[in-house]
């Protein structure tokens, strides 16, 4: 992605930005305590019918750390669209 947008024009770079400013956020609020846990709720509360799978949605540990590199994904995405669009 960071490839495509040192080609692209504005457009592309501002696509960057935009989306590492989403991902940031959501990957932050995500890998947060109270965050991790109301996205387990939220599933686990879908899976009512179903407790086998509800068993697997409360015990998904991976969840924070999936998030955490989402958050770190869209830092260096931000980083690298606001280093490309002062360049240009």
């Amino acid at each position: 992605m960071l490839q495509l947008s040192a080609q692209a024009t504005h457009g592309g770079q501002l696509f960057l930005l935009i989306w590492g400013v989403g991902a940031l956020a959501i990957g932050s609020a995500l890998a947060s305590k109270k965050g991790s846990s109301w996205f387990r709720e939220v599933i686990a509360s879908g899976l009512q019918g179903r407790p086998v799978e509800e068993a697997r949605a409360q015990n998904f540990g991976g969840l924070r750390l999936i998030a955490t590199a989402l958050a770190v994904a869209g830092l260096i995405g931000t980083g690298a669209a606001v280093a490309l669009l002062t360049r240009g």
